[in-house]
């Protein structure tokens, strides 16, 4: 099929709504037409109808001025989770590592420049909580599952990712500077594992490690832990547990189809 030939079968008034959803997050909860139409980058009355549309179909509840998600959101994100089966194959696993580590566990893939989170373990009494969930976005640059998600991609893909995502300034320890980040990524691809320390969250350190076997769409399981004692001893027993969980991951075949 060639490239106009799919651009006939695509529908662009249905991607336009598929925009419309994006736009909303933790941040931004509620909004007017007017605030989705500039973070969708369409004009207003392209966004007030599929905002409308999503409004009927039940994905938009409308209070006054402000729409905002409904539960039904909910079903899609069910259903990929049912499909591959993460209730089994996945959630025990993680639950099961963080209950040994003490941490939280995460498993996450890249979307669109940024660290999207597929599944976090549900243990309680873990050190640290961000209150994050799947779904959930997270920055690439400057966390542990980022900079392991660019280390699993070749070199000259990974600069094109970070070049088109944002660089804040979360702490004074941030990195600013992309060759830096990529140097940093690189040092995570040949060694299997990536810490980062203070960069999103001061005197927190981040661990993570591949799942995705070389070749496969990267997926990466990771945690986050306050700075201790002895921070060499916790990063050799955070960073075995983590290549323990992977490794039931990928012998249970979680990640294969992602």
């Amino acid at each position: 099929m060639t490239v106009s030939e799919q651009d006939r079968n695509i529908s662009s008034s249905f991607a336009k709504g598929l925009a419309v959803l994006a736009v909303f997050d933790a941040a931004t909860p509620s909004m007017t037409l007017a605030e989705i139409a500039r973070r969708s980058g369409q004009d207003r009355a392209t966004a007030r109808r599929g905002a409308l549309t999503l409004v009927q179909a039940g994905y938009l509840r409308q209070d006054g001025r402000m729409l905002s998600l409904t539960p039904r959101v909910l079903a899609l994100a069910g259903g990929f989770l049912q499909a591959n089966q993460f209730g089994r194959k996945v959630q025990p696993v993680l639950n099961r590592h963080a209950r040994q580590m003490e941490v939280e566990v995460t498993l996450a893939m890249l979307d669109q420049g940024r660290v999207l989170l597929l599944a976090q373990s549900t243990v309680e009494h873990s050190h640290i909580t961000y209150g994050f969930t799947a779904g959930s976005h997270i920055p690439l640059a400057h966390t542990s599952l980022g900079r392991m998600l660019l280390a699993g991609l070749p070199s000259e893909e990974a600069a094109a990712v970070l070049a088109d995502a944002d660089i804040p300034r979360h702490t004074e320890q941030s990195l600013q500077d992309p060759a830096a980040i990529l140097e940093r990524a690189a040092q995570a691809r040949e060694q299997g594992f990536c810490i980062t320390g203070s960069e999103f969250e001061a005197g927190i350190t981040g661990y993570a490690v591949p799942v995705a076997r070389p070749g496969r769409t990267p997926v990466v399981v990771g945690s986050s832990a306050p700075r201790g004692l002895h921070p060499e001893a916790d990063a050799e027993r955070l960073l075995r547990g983590l290549q323990l969980c992977a490794a039931e991951l990928r012998q249970a075949e979680a990640v294969d189809h992602l």
